[in-house]
């Protein structure tokens, strides 16, 4: 089997690299879009944050979703780093 030239291997490690900068920037647009989304639900009295029932599974559900998109971010930040390695590591 034939050996992939490293400006090939650059190239798809690029579209690997822009792939994960792609979910990184959503996965911060879909926090803030949360943010807002509660911000504005609490405003316009849609989520009631004087009855505890309301104000814990609130706290609760952003808690949940802010680690979880955190721990995605942190996933994709390492991927993005291991590809910016290996592209160094290529003899261009």
């Amino acid at each position: 089997m034939e050996e992939i030239p490293d400006l090939v291997k650059k190239n798809l490690l690029d579209l690997h690299y822009n792939k994960y900068l792609q979910y990184y920037n959503t996965s911060i647009i879909i926090l803030f879009t949360y943010f807002i989304g509660v911000g504005i639900a609490i405003l316009t009295k849609q989520i009631n944050i004087s009855e505890p029932e309301q104000f814990l599974s609130l706290i609760v559900l952003s808690i949940s979703i802010t680690v979880l998109i955190i721990l995605f971010m942190l996933r994709f930040r390492s991927h993005q780093q291991n590809i910016l390695d290996e592209i160094k590591k290529l003899k261009l």
